[in-house]
């Protein structure tokens, strides 16, 4: 599963290959709403339909297109690491895969130059997810807590406040950023997340 950012990145590049099937911002509402999931007001598998393929990205609206790229990019990231053998190539730890998705958000943090629109977007709460969630206050303490990880390239304290916002325990938000280090200085690392931009690359051609 990608992280947060990484979905922004990943679907401003998708959204080029889809072209005009695409017309409102509900896009970048379906796009970030299924990981409202870890705050335990729906189960992933509500939020991330099965077999998605690039050739079924297409929802019925602009919002369930969204969220069928979302599901779509952690499908194939899933298979791309796996094929790739990612926990053979990276030092074992059981936050890996979590603090994976944390290391490639500051990756892609660059490669999307309107997180103004994300923010504007994320200021107001879109129907479809609604009709997902019937907790507002839910829905908009998932957008606040976006809006505050998006403000800037992600830092030390920005996962931390991220990961207590989810729910981890404090030693749990601390270990995140002492795993991130330790991905970090691993030149596989960084090897798979350019293996993969340049599997999304040529699955969008």
């Amino acid at each position: 599963m990608a992280g947060e950012i990484g979905h922004v990145v990943y679907g401003a590049r998708v959204l080029t290959f889809l072209g005009d099937a695409v017309s409102t911002s509900s896009y970048w509402n379906g796009t970030l709403f299924p990981d409202i999931r870890h705050l335990g007001v729906i189960s992933r598998h509500h939020t991330h339909p099965d077999n998605v393929t690039r050739d079924s990205l297409i929802g019925t609206d602009d919002f369930m297109t969204g969220l069928r790229v979302h599901a779509w990019i952690d499908s194939t990231r899933e298979i791309f690491f796996n094929a790739q053998h990612m926990k053979e190539l990276l030092p074992w730890h059981p936050f890996v895969p979590h603090v994976l998705k944390l290391y490639e958000d500051v990756q892609l943090y660059a490669r999307y130059d309107d997180w103004d629109r994300i923010q504007r977007t994320l200021n107001a709460i879109d129907d479809g997810e609604r009709s997902f969630v019937h907790d507002d206050e839910a829905i908009a303490r998932w957008h606040s807590m976006l809006q505050d990880y998006f403000k800037s390239l992600p830092t030390d304290e920005s996962r931390l406040a991220l990961s207590r916002a989810i729910g981890l325990s404090e030693n749990s938000a601390q270990e995140i950023n002492v795993v991130f280090k330790m991905l970090a200085e691993h030149e596989k690392t960084h090897n798979l997340m350019e293996g993969f931009w340049r599997h999304l690359e040529e699955l969008l051609q």
